[in-house]
């Protein structure tokens, strides 16, 4: 089945704007939705998805500011990219907006292939994030562990026996409540009711969220309606079960779908442990490495032990410089992981072609080694369905210094000791693979005794607190180097037992690296 054109939300009171937007977008086959202010947007949100949000800064009846905050704070928008337009360009605005969770920004006045590259990265890396969360639920096959989400009638429920279904039923009641249970990591299936009203108005919005990784099914109250079974029969359902039927019948119908998908993720995760346990490449746990004063330590940890998408590689220059690079696979599927061994192909061969050539400084111009290897990636047709986040990291303990270019990671925190100061480098890039012509920049930072800077992939910031159920965030990072940040060889185990004990997370859900830098 052909996948669905992207849907965007463009939210701007300048009707000038929204056309241009709109115009702009179409042009790629994308489907819009235009908004004239905040409160529109989101009556618009609450019957529709959108899998991006698009919105101007200063608006009437509420300001960008107050919609981001609004759309965070609802399950199903908690992740989905928020990107700003505004001609405003004072630094201390766009840190507000990003702490206030909007995802990037574009300045006024529009410029087209900026705008365009930065709405295909966004897509691109939430429809990864969305497979990847697919893929996470396909490995937890415990019947114990996951459960049904019933939408029901809150006046009259229609009766389901719990001890004879195979798992947990999640009783809901409200739109809120169902995606707030849709956040969970493993769901069997979700049963509508017909007569939840509630659920029934945003059948479609529900389907397109969750249809293509969970199974809807929708318990009939009368079959014989003709006109309402057509509407029915055209929406991605799995099973309909009629009320009429004898409850055991309906209980078995349900149990069934639950056995049949619990087959295919059992076939699923078989052949996943037997494909990656084939794998060539191996990465140590930890790693530990010194140049002239300059530490680095790395704590690399599989998710389940199995060999994963997050990779690193260190490439000795000379006595007084080497280069290590930190990645993380994502794909379609979870045979991204098979796709390590190409990229890290990629990066020896360029690397080791291109450092002894003049004109390619990758030490202090590593941006310079990202834009080569995006346009080789770009061209493979095998790399194009998976993209890699890909940070760069160049020491030279010559000159005291510390270079760093990024695609697409996240960003590493610096510790200043002069200063005694705690800050995220402002160094960001485009995932590898995404658009051919993007340039990459470099962040060249002056580094002296004491300070440290930490570097880290999403296995760590999408952990989830056990107590709240929210991802811990980059924030925890911070607060764990600050705490340690004055010890002289510091390990990054340090850094990770901080958080599990502050912030109460149990377990990682995915690949993990930390690489930390210190200059004692």
């Amino acid at each position: 089945m052909a996948k669905a054109s992207p849907h965007i939300l463009v939210v701007d009171d300048d009707v000038v704007i929204l056309k241009f937007v709109e115009f702009t977008l179409k042009s790629l086959s994308y489907k819009t939705t235009l908004a004239r202010n905040g409160i529109e947007a989101i009556d618009k949100a609450k019957t529709e998805h959108f899998d991006l949000i698009i919105s101007d800064l200063f608006m009437p009846v509420m300001d960008g500011n107050e919609l981001v905050r609004y759309f965070r704070n609802t399950p199903e928008y908690k992740h989905t990219p928020f990107i700003f337009l505004s001609g405003n360009n004072e630094e201390e605005t766009w840190i507000k907006n990003l702490n206030d969770g909007a995802d990037d920004f574009i300045t006024k006045p529009i410029k087209q292939k900026v705008f365009l590259s930065k709405i295909n990265s966004h897509l691109k890396r939430a429809f990864l994030r969305k497979e990847i969360l697919a893929g996470k639920e396909k490995s937890d096959i415990s019947y114990d562990k996951g459960s049904i989400i019933y939408c029901a009638n809150r006046i009259k429920p229609f009766p389901i026996p719990r001890k004879l279904v195979k798992t947990n039923i999640k009783l809901v009641y409200t739109d809120s409540d169902f995606f707030m249970a849709l956040q969970a990591s493993n769901n069997w299936g979700i049963i509508i009711d017909d007569a939840a009203m509630w659920a029934m108005s945003i059948l479609e919005k529900i389907i397109e969220i969750s249809s293509d990784h969970v199974p809807v099914s929708i318990l009939i109250s009368e079959p014989e309606n003709t006109e309402f079974m057509d509407q029915l029969l055209k929406q991605k359902i799995s099973t309909f079960l009629y009320k009429s039927l004898n409850t055991k019948l309906i209980v078995h119908q349900i149990n069934s779908d639950i056995q049949r998908e619990h087959e295919l993720k059992n076939k699923y995760l078989n052949a996943l442990n037997t494909a990656a346990k084939r794998s060539p490449i191996r990465f140590e746990n930890e790693f530990s490495d010194e140049i002239n004063g300059f530490h680095i330590r790395i704590l690399h940890e599989p998710y389940d032990k199995l060999p994963g998408g997050d990779y690193y590689e260190i490439i000795n220059v000379d006595e007084h410089r080497k280069i290590f690079v930190l990645g993380d696979v994502m794909g379609k599927k979870w045979d991204a992981w098979f796709f390590v061994p190409a990229y890290i192909a990629y990066i020896r061969s360029t690397i080791n072609f291109f450092l002894n050539r003049q004109e390619f400084d990758f030490v202090e111009s590593p941006g310079k080694f990202l834009d080569i290897i995006n346009q080789y990636i770009f061209k493979d047709m095998q790399l194009t369905e998976v993209f890699t986040t890909l940070s760069v990291i160049s020491i030279c303990t010559k000159k005291n210094m510390i270079s760093v270019a990024s695609a697409g990671a996240l960003r590493p925190y610096y510790y200043n000791k002069s200063e005694d100061s705690i800050s995220q480098l402002n160094i960001v890039g485009t995932l590898l693979g995404v658009i051919k012509s993007t340039k990459y920049q470099s962040l060249v930072h002056e580094f002296n005794k004491g300070d440290k800077v930490l570097f880290y992939t999403d296995g760590y910031t999408e952990a989830i607190n056990d107590k709240n159920n929210e991802m811990i965030g980059d924030d925890a990072l911070f607060h764990a180097l600050n705490k340690y940040k004055i010890d002289e060889n510091l390990e990054p185990q340090t850094i990770e037992e901080e958080l599990t004990r502050t912030y109460n997370v149990s377990k990682f859900d995915d690949d993990r690296t930390l690489l930390l830098v210190q200059r004692s």
